[in-house]
């Protein structure tokens, strides 16, 4: 990560589809339920950056009974993922795919956590739950990959901005239960590399 990040990036945004199908297939899924997965931007007149509000992904039932067939479609953004490595995709794709399952038990309470704050906070915090286990390397691989994309495409600003959602923000955002992305020892090592003006301070940390 101390050099060549721009291909790095490259690499990545070309096997991103293929890094989700990947994950998303050796992965078990409801029996009797058919997903479906798009990959894409929301059509924006701006740049679009990872911890923009315009950078959520989503899990919905397209159709959840005999006649409709039972169905649901994963969209996942491309502007918030697109430039991450296959173990750094895990978090968000693992995240999505618990909701799935949440969809195919009970499709009502996903519907109701549309509009029900409480409840919605419930099943975000169990669609947290395979990532709360994920090896601490992979959650600190995600960091790293977020900000240092972030850092590279608009300085130290943009990486600002990476790291307050991920130790501020995240957790409470649309209707909360979310784990924090980023921990106090690593928002530290951040602000004490920014204090230095190096971002080669901040990758350091995670060596």
């Amino acid at each position: 990560m101390l050099k060549n990040r721009k291909t790095f990036w490259e690499n990545n945004r070309k096997n991103f589809e293929n890094n989700l199908k990947l994950i998303i297939g050796s992965q078990k899924k409801p029996k009797g339920w058919k997903i479906y997965v798009v990959a894409s931007n929301l059509l924006s007149d701006k740049r679009v950056m990872p911890f923009d509000y315009d950078a959520w992904s989503s899990t919905n039932i397209i159709g959840a009974t005999k006649k409709q067939g039972f169905e649901v479609m994963i969209f996942f953004n491309r502007a918030a993922l697109e430039f991450l490595s296959r173990p750094a995709l895990l978090t968000l794709v693992l995240h999505e795919l618990r909701h799935v399952w949440q969809i195919a038990k009970s499709p009502k309470a996903s519907l109701r956590s549309l509009v029900d704050d409480n409840f919605s906070a419930k099943l975000e915090k169990d669609a947290e739950s395979p990532v709360k286990i994920l090896p601490g390397e992979i959650k600190k691989e995600a960091v790293l990959e977020k900000i240092l994309y972030c850092y590279d495409s608009g300085g130290w600003n943009a990486a600002r901005k990476m790291v307050y959602f991920m130790h501020k923000k995240r957790e409470n955002m649309y209707g909360g239960g979310y784990l924090r992305e980023m921990e106090k020892e690593e928002y530290d090592a951040f602000i004490n590399a920014q204090r230095k003006k190096s971002i080669k301070a901040f990758i350091s940390y995670f060596n």
